[in-house]
C-alpha cells in the first residue's frame, strides 16, 4: 500500500472517531478495531490480493477475532466510519474506468471496499461464531499491534562487520540477540530499551586471511520504532563495549543505527517481523586498544511477545 493511498483514508477516519458521539460511546474500542482492520486487509493485499473469495477466507478468523473482542458500540462506530470513508473515496470500478488504469484514489477507494465487506462479513458471523468464554473489551486496544500495551521483544539475527583501527581496515561476519522490554504509544510508535549480546570473528589487522580475532559486543540499546501497516522502521542508538576471546579488557563506544522489517499477523500473543538492520559504532581509546569504527548489518528476526 503506498504512503498516499493511507494518508488519504486516515484522516476522515481519524476525524469520525474523535467526534463527541464516538468517545461518548466507545472511541477507544473503534480505533483499536480500526487499526487491526487496516493491518489485517493491507496483511493480505501485500500478499497479491486476486480472488475476493480466498482473500476474504484467508483473514476471516484472524478478523473475526479482533470483531468477538471488540464492544457492540466499537463495533457500530467502526462500521459507520468504514462506510463514510469508503462513500467518500468513490467507486473504484468507476475510478478504474475514468483513469483508465489502477491510480492510487482507486487503489483507496478499492482498499476501503475491502475493509467494509470485510467487517460486514465478520460481524455476521458474531452471534453464532464467537467463542462463548470471550468477552468484549471497552476500550479494546486490538491484537495487531502493541498499542498501549507492554512487550517483550526477543530479536537476533546475523550480519557482516567491517573495522577500521589507525587506518587498516578488516572484516568478519557474526550474530547475536537481544531482549527488549518496550511499550506501544499509539499502534504507531513504540520505545523499546534492553540488553543485547553480539559477537564474531574478524581477520586479525595486518595478517592473513586465516588468522581471526573472536570480538563480543555487549550493549544497551534504545529503539524508537515506527510503523506503518505491514512495514516498521527503528532508529537506535546503544551505549556499546567491546571485548575479544585473548584479551578481555573492555573498550568502550557508542551506536547508531537503523532498521526496517515486515511483520505478520499474530500468532498466539507473537507478533513476528523480519528485516535488515546496519549500525555504526564508535570506540574511544580504552581497553588498552586505539579508536575503532565498526559498521555492522544484516538480517534480523524479531518475536515481539505480548505478556
Amino acid at each position: 500500500m503506498s504512503v498516499r493511498k493511507r494518508t488519504i483514508a486516515l484522516p476522515l477516519l481519524a476525524a469520525l472517531l474523535c467526534s463527541p458521539l464516538a468517545f461518548a460511546d466507545d472511541c477507544e474500542g473503534a480505533h483499536g478495531l480500526l487499526g487491526d482492520i487496516e493491518r489485517i486487509i493491507a496483511g493480505e493485499e501485500s500478499e497479491g490480493w486476486f480472488a475476493d473469495t480466498e482473500a476474504f477466507g484467508a483473514i476471516d478468523e484472524p478478523l473475526l477475532e479482533s470483531v468477538c473482542r471488540a464492544t457492540p458500540e466499537a463495533r457500530a462506530i467502526a462500521l459507520a466510519t468504514l462506510r463514510t470513508s469508503r462513500n467518500a473515496a468513490g467507486d473504484p470500478r468507476q475510478l478504474f474506468r475514468a483513469a483508465g488504469e489502477l491510480t492510487d484514489e482507486a487503489e483507496t477507494a478499492l482498499t476501503l471496499d475491502r475493509q467494509v465487506r470485510a467487517l460486514e462479513r465478520a460481524l455476521e458471523r458474531v452471534s453464532d461464531e464467537c467463542p462463548f468464554w470471550i468477552r468484549p473489551d471497552r476500550s479494546f486496544r486490538g491484537l495487531q499491534s502493541d498499542r498501549r500495551r507492554f512487550t517483550l521483544s526477543l530479536e537476533t539475527g546475523g550480519n557482516l562487520q567491517l573495522r577500521e583501527t589507525e587506518g587498516q581496515w578488516t572484516f568478519g561476519g557474526g550474530g547475536g540477540g537481544r531482549l527488549l522490554p518496550g511499550y506501544g504509544l499509539d499502534g504507531r510508535y513504540s520505545v523499546l530499551f534492553g540488553v543485547e549480546l553480539a559477537g564474531g570473528a574478524m581477520v586479525r589487522p595486518g595478517t592473513s586471511a586465516s588468522q581471526f580475532v573472536i570480538n563480543y559486543f555487549p550493549a544497551i540499546p534504545l529503539v524508537f520504532r515506527t510503523r506503518q501497516l505491514t512495514w516498521h522502521y527503528d532508529i537506535e542508538t546503544a551505549a556499546v563495549s567491546l571485548f575479544q576471546a585473548d584479551d578481555t579488557r573492555v573498550s568502550f563506544g557508542g551506536r547508531i543505527g537503523g532498521a526496517f522489517g515486515f511483520s505478520t499477523l499474530r500468532r498466539r500473543n507473537i507478533l513476528p517481523w523480519a528485516g535488515v538492520a546496519i549500525a555504526y559504532e564508535h570506540y574511544v581509546r580504552s581497553g588498552g586498544r586505539a579508536p575503532a569504527h565498526f559498521v555492522r548489518g544484516g538480517l534480523r528476526v524479531g518475536l515481539p511477545w505480548d505478556p
